[in-house]
């Protein structure tokens, strides 16, 4: 199982810590889980947490996605407008 190392970028340092993950998909959704319940303790603590960033690195250290907190922000939203307009994702002609 391959390993990845997250990093927290947040008004607070955090430490990296490493994760054995089945793939790169199922690190970024433990990653957004994560930031998730990240945000809400800073909204809590008074902070601003949509500049916080996480980062995922593979097992060779190489940089392989990049977590925006303020992406999973806007992202409900982005969902909610695109439901909202009635239309299907795909359009047939004809």
């Amino acid at each position: 199982m391959p390993k990845f190392r997250f990093e927290f970028i947040e008004s607070a340092a955090q430490p990296p810590i490493q994760v054995e993950m089945d793939d790169l998909e199922t690190a970024k959704a433990e990653a957004k889980r994560a930031a998730k319940k990240a945000m809400l303790d800073g909204i809590a603590a008074g902070s601003d947490p949509t500049s916080w960033v996480t980062k995922i690195y593979d097992e060779a250290g190489y940089l392989v996605t990049t977590i925006e907190f303020r992406d999973l922000v806007s992202e409900p939203q982005r969902l909610a407008q695109a439901n909202e307009t009635g239309e299907p994702g795909v359009m047939r002609s004809g």
